[in-house]
């Protein structure tokens, strides 16, 4: 639950030293009421406050790096769910998808288009910044394959689309360098997805058919 700047500046050290870069310590908790500032920035917090202001400020779309090189980005981040209620600081990553039954020939005929694909919408320049390599027929092999082509031959990340631990293993092993996000664990292998993604320090998805069934 998120707290108002009264509440953040009874937590904090009161101390008014402007190593923040605000003249006090109230104007400090009003900008991270707003969301105008990180709690790092206050060298005096104590730990016991600053756990309480890092649950409550947590937001509830936690960011997610992807990704490495020139198109490496942030996503997620938000304090607020809706595009309406504010502007979306890290934008929703666009992203293509090939199988991994894709000739070479067609391969490097999709990435070349899609490096010169970009469109103007409200103002805003989009291109996709992802290529989803997706597991068409359960060979680990092809799959590696593709994906570490993707990784290599162009400037965008990869997006792992695999339920097959196996597939996935061959698929995080060619491409680890360029730190793909992995899609998807589900109830029944998020254990071993979630270890595998742990081992090499990348990030993530879990899915399920409902909000109610969950993933542990």
């Amino acid at each position: 639950m998120a707290l108002t700047g009264i509440q953040i500046f009874k937590l904090l050290p009161k101390t008014n030293c402007k190593e923040c870069g605000v003249p006090t310590c109230l104007a400090f908790a009003m900008n991270l009421a707003s969301g105008k500032a990180e709690l790092d920035a206050c060298p005096y917090v104590s730990d016991e406050a600053r756990e309480q202001l890092a649950e409550a400020s947590a937001p509830p779309i936690r960011p997610v790096a992807i990704g490495k090189g020139v198109r490496a980005a942030t996503t997620g981040g938000e304090t607020v769910m809706y595009r309406h209620e504010k502007t979306f600081f890290n934008p929703t990553l666009l992203a293509a998808t090939v199988g991994s039954d894709l000739s070479d020939a067609d391969l490097a005929a999709k990435l070349t288009g899609w490096n010169a694909l970009q469109f103007e919408r409200v103002g805003l320049n989009l291109r996709p910044e992802l290529v989803a390599v997706k597991d068409a027929n359960g060979d680990k092999d092809a799959f590696a394959k593709t994906a570490k082509t993707v990784a290599e031959t162009s400037e965008f990340n990869v997006v792992l689309m695999t339920e097959d631990l196996e597939v996935m293993k061959a698929g995080v092993e060619a491409t680890k360098f360029k730190r793909p996000l992995m899609y998807a664990a589900t109830a029944a292998t998020v254990d071993d997805f979630g270890a595998l993604a742990k081992e090499n320090e990348l990030p993530l998805a879990v899915k399920a058919d409902s909000v109610e069934d969950h993933v542990p």
